[in-house]
């Protein structure tokens, strides 16, 4: 379903600090593969040979695995035929029972697929056309949908707004069964982001509503369109509508990490994905599920066409398109990818296609730590011949232990560097934050990376190497703090937030503040003004009221954040500052367009980025 469970309570750009397992082994693991891959990898990037994939993509995961990130199955397939297909960690923690290639996980937005397609098989037989407007099929919905038509709610390109990024919806939401008709009924009293067709933007919403016409065109429901549509006819006798209540064999539950243990994920009801990420599979079923939309088997070639075929939005009918390993600034070069991913409470999914190269890779976890998107794309470009494995560091004691410490990242945020092993772990403190530590590895004596993901610690040092402060690169952007004592760190951490007070000012320069603001790249704050109040929404977010408490300060009752306009020498709206989780994040105002204020920018996915779509 939604991509982003994580930001419900946080406009932080998408990014999460995976849990870590103790450090000393990970780190003694990390530096032997990086030692491993660079040789393996020594010389010109070359596409790897069958024989050696296999070993050299179960070195690639190993790191995740020991760093407790990583459980669940993953698959990589040439012309069709698995080249690496492994399972690692457990399906149940409870019963340590393991994960195997037979695991049935659930696949979230990976549904959206096989959606479409069950769309496309009804418009072949002619029950129904893309262009019919939604109120033919679902007449329950406003008539402000008319405009709606079932290509636009396929692509992505409705307006409507996504009932998964409701500030309750996985708190209460997802915890119950519900109907479609219910669902719908959850947005139907939301005015539409934009004119139908204008732009994309990723609204779980729409597949719902796509669910519906397809048990109203074919007089059946939607699961059972899907069976004897899609999942008989293929064989696919281990994908299937999820329902808890049914024994399942081999299910596997899903986890997350909370306050530096596994824990079970937050239960969802099936019916509360529906047609937007409602089913299960298992790796083979998905390879088969790719192969037959490879060619003719299940749909005609118009319909495969009109599939994948994105018209430039990056977004077709279920599927994500882009081009990865290209040159830099030329987006025509590259690998052809067409995918998607899943995000649903306790598990991640990633199926991604490499259409020219024949190439299927296919990542399937029940942790919601698991860095999916990064295995699956660092495994396709070992594959291709482009990932570049990191070169071996290895400092002197005396170096690492100048560096652990505390350092001030924001008003109320901390940074806390220890050593590990023979590389450093750092965790970021503040409120709403309770991110575990996370570890980084020697890039030079002042630089370290982290193994696992695109972070980077440089620290600033006097001429002595001595340590007054650090640079932390995350979410596209650097943030610099002081080093700080103990004492001072704790006093930083135990501040009593700011009680915020609501004051009366002059409303007629709300409009001025209005427009959109950028967090990071895909990441933006839209703010608008209607009935005299003003709005803020990120990305893939809900809206909430901003509460003045000054003309350019405002509060968030619905979440613990402030808001801060800037202004340039000519009084001129040139930013805004987004106070939240102890940090400051500065978000330069963006140029003006034709589009609404409220436009949310594009869903993060896959392909080209997707983290966790879905």
């Amino acid at each position: 379903m939604s991509q982003t469970s994580v930001s419900q309570t946080s406009w932080r750009p998408e990014c999460r600090w995976p849990s870590a397992r103790p450090h000393r082994a990970l780190f003694r693991l990390a530096v032997w593969l990086a030692a491993l891959l660079a040789a393996l990898t020594h010389g010109a990037l070359a596409p790897v040979r069958a024989e050696d994939f296999a070993e050299r993509a179960h070195a690639l995961v190993t790191p995740y695995i020991e760093a407790g990130l990583f459980s669940g199955v993953i698959l990589v397939a040439k012309d069709g035929q698995p080249v690496f297909r492994r399972a690692y960690g457990l399906a149940d923690r409870e019963w340590e029972i393991p994960n195997t290639p037979q695991t049935h996980f659930r696949i979230g937005s990976l549904t959206k697929a096989f959606t479409a397609a069950a769309v496309l098989k009804l418009a072949e037989a002619g029950r129904l056309g893309l262009d019919d407007s939604v109120r033919r099929w679902v007449p329950i919905v406003p008539e402000a949908w008319a405009g709606v038509s079932l290509r636009h709610l396929l692509q992505l390109r409705s307006g409507i707004i996504n009932f998964t990024a409701l500030p309750n919806y996985y708190d209460q939401i997802a915890r119950v069964d519900h109907t479609p008709a219910q669902i719908v009924a959850l947005t139907t009293g939301d005015p539409l982001l934009f004119p139908p067709g204008e732009r994309f933007e990723y609204s779980n919403t729409n597949y719902v509503l796509l669910g519906m016409v397809i048990e109203a065109a074919s007089g059946q429901s939607y699961e059972a369109t899907l069976r004897e549509t899609i999942l008989a006819p293929l064989g696919l006798k281990q994908t299937g509508y999820d329902d808890l209540t049914v024994i399942l064999p081999r299910r596997a539950a899903g986890y997350r990490r909370g306050r530096a243990q596994w824990r079970n994920a937050v239960p969802m009801a099936a019916s509360s994905a529906y047609a937007a990420g409602a089913l299960y599979s298992t790796v083979d079923d998905l390879l088969a599920w790719d192969e037959a939309l490879a060619g003719p088997r299940l749909l005609s070639e118009a319909s495969r066409a009109a599939m994948f075929a994105d018209n430039g939005t990056g977004y077709a009918l279920g599927w994500f398109v882009s081009r990865v390993f290209g040159k830099p600034g030329d987006p025509a070069s590259g690998h052809r990818i067409v995918g998607h991913a899943g995000s649903i409470p306790g598990f991640l999914s990633i199926n991604d296609v490499y259409p020219d190269d024949r190439l299927t890779v296919i990542v399937l976890s029940n942790t919601e730590t698991a860095p999916a998107q990064k295995i699956a794309r660092d495994l396709a470009a070992l594959h291709l011949g482009h990932y570049e494995a990191p070169e071996e560091i290895v400092l002197e004691d005396v170096i690492l232990d100048r560096y652990p410490g505390t350092y001030r990242l924001g008003p109320r945020a901390v940074l806390t560097v220890a050593r590990a092993g023979k590389g450093l772990s750092a965790r970021l403190d503040g409120p709403g934050l309770r991110e575990p530590a996370f570890p980084f590895v020697p890039e030079s004596d002042r630089t370290f990376v982290s193994p696992v993901a695109d972070m980077r610690l440089t620290f600033e040092t006097e001429p002595d190497g001595i340590p007054t402060g650090v640079i932390l690169h995350r979410d596209h952007r650097d943030r610099t703090g002081p080093r700080v004592s103990e004492a001072e760190a704790r006093s930083v951490l135990a501040a009593p937030p700011r009680e915020h007070r609501e004051v009366a000012i002059d409303r007629s320069g709300l409009p001025a503040l209005a427009g959109r603001y950028a967090l990071a790249p895909g990441s933006e704050i839209a703010v608008s003004v209607e009935d005299g109040r003003l709005f803020a929404q990120g990305t893939r977010q809900p809206r909430h009221e901003l509460v003045p408490e000054g003309e350019r300060a405002f509060f968030l009752r619905t979440l613990d954040a402030e808001i801060t306009f800037t202004t340039d020498d000519t009084g001129r709206i040139t930013g805004l500052i987004l106070h939240q989780n102890g940090l400051e994040t500065e978000a330069p105002r963006l140029p003006e367009e034709s589009s609404p204020a409220s436009r949310l920018g594009p869903r993060a996915g896959s392909p080209p980025n997707p983290k966790g779509s879905n």
